[in-house]
């Protein structure tokens, strides 16, 4: 399976690590293992600029899912497994002696490295993720005749992806890049339960009536 999450379009994989990045930078400042308070302006940036680029590529080239199990083949056959979790970290701690000073803590370097790579990984695989999710939304609307919206596909895919069991997909979350943030920067941890989420997200999309249930109008939620 590739390491970088999926086939992603480049410019999806660079905002991808763009966005990593800039978790892993206010992560590394936090002194990694404390939960991050309030996402920077920069990675909020970062993360509603990898949103429009997913977005942009699914509506020009979605991947070829029509379905719920179109999407959990993809992942299975493209995709790759989460991170692995805190206890390996903690066992690479055991192991180092060589430390970086990270504020007032001391890190071992192997942590830090393992750690960075790791918000990488997580962050190109929950960017194939969306892709994914993001097709399937622009293939049903299609499907449906109706006009594909970028702004309408970026709202149910993150409301659907976010909060699979909600059924309000249209409206638009103010918190989703902090949301994304801390769901993608958690699995690295083993904090974030996220197997079958993407299942239940295309599930979601799948039962939706594009034509009945969806209103483009814009509501605001937290």
């Amino acid at each position: 399976m590739p390491a970088g999450g999926g086939p992603l379009p480049v410019s999806v994989q660079l905002a991808a690590d763009e966005a990593a990045q800039s978790i892993a930078d206010a992560w590394r400042e936090a002194g990694w293992f404390a939960r991050l308070r309030q996402l920077p302006d920069t990675a909020t940036e970062a993360l509603e600029h990898l949103l429009d680029r997913i977005v942009k590529s699914a509506v020009e080239q979605p991947v070829p899912v029509f379905s719920a199990t179109d999407v959990r083949h993809r992942l299975e056959t493209e995709g790759h497994p989460p991170p692995y979790g805190g206890a390996l970290f903690f066992a690479i701690a055991a192991r180092s002696r060589k430390t970086l000073k990270v504020g007032k803590r001391a890190v071992p370097i192997a942590v830090a490295a393992k750690l960075g790579a790791d918000v990488v990984g997580s962050f190109r695989l929950g960017a194939f993720e969306l892709e994914l999710l993001a097709s399937l939304v622009v293939n049903r609307l299609r499907k449906a005749g109706m006009p594909v919206d970028p702004r309408l596909v970026q709202r149910i895919t993150v409301n659907a992806y976010l909060s699979p069991a909600r059924h309000d997909v249209a409206r638009r979350r103010r918190s989703a890049p902090a949301q994304l943030a801390a769901m993608w920067s958690g699995r690295v941890m083993s904090v974030e339960p996220a197997v079958g989420r993407l299942g239940k997200a295309a599930e979601l999309v799948d039962a939706i009536d594009f034509v009945l249930d969806v209103e483009p109008a814009v509501i605001d939620v937290d």
